[in-house]
């Protein structure tokens, strides 16, 4: 005589409903904790800024230190005409233009002091070789203590074309930098700073970070 017998159904019931209580529980989790396409590219972003911006402050051809006047202003604040390779750099269109020649671009850099839509300083914009929207500050950098920005769009004109909100845009595609006039430079803003510290656990994840760092040489 066969005594099997299979699931009931209210098994079957309390089974699917532990599953899906688990499944609400660390799905988004996991998928918080994995990185978008826009958070990559922000990173890619950032660590070719950071590089960038230590090349430049550093390179006495176009930011040479200043020693005969005490009161000159050094580092990205030193504005004064350079040379290089017949073309000339000064004034506030100096950082913008030195930056925008070390990016892959696909649209020449404009910085004639355009005004941001949002109101900030004056900008000076370009469309790099991978879609990532540049918009560079226009500044003599007079200040040491206060940052210029670097506003960037990861992925161009494709939606959803806003920087962080917790109420109205929580995956935003557009991100600010800190550049400042010695050279450092700081993620600004709550989703810059998580996404830079987010630990990447798919494995797909940490090779395409891998390969960016690689890419820029770190």
């Amino acid at each position: 005589m066969n005594n099997k017998q299979g699931f009931t159904l209210g098994e079957i019931a309390i089974t699917i409903a532990v599953v899906g209580f688990l499944a609400a529980m660390f799905l988004p989790m996991i998928k918080n904790a994995i990185p978008n396409q826009e958070q990559l590219m922000f990173k890619k972003a950032y660590y070719l800024t950071e590089r960038s911006v230590s090349e430049l402050v550093n390179d006495e051809d176009y930011y040479p230190e200043i020693e005969d006047d005490v009161d000159a202003k050094q580092y990205f604040g030193n504005t004064v005409k350079v040379v290089s390779q017949g073309r000339q750099y000064e004034g506030t269109t100096k950082f913008c233009e030195l930056f925008a020649m070390r990016l892959n671009k696909a649209s020449d850099v404009d910085c004639k002091a355009k005004t941001f839509t949002n109101g900030a300083n004056p900008v000076g914009t370009l469309t790099a070789a991978d879609g990532i929207v540049w918009i560079l500050p226009v500044s003599n950098f007079a200040n040491e203590t206060t940052a210029e920005k670097i506003y960037l769009d990861v992925n161009g004109n494709k939606k959803p074309n806003c920087f962080y909100d917790k109420d109205k845009c929580k995956t935003p595609d557009r991100f600010t930098i800190k550049v400042y006039q010695d050279g450092r430079v700081e993620a600004d803003g709550t989703m810059e700073i998580e996404y830079l510290n987010k630990i990447n656990i798919s494995k797909d994840s940490k090779a395409e970070t891998s390969k960016v760092k690689q890419d820029l040489g770190y």
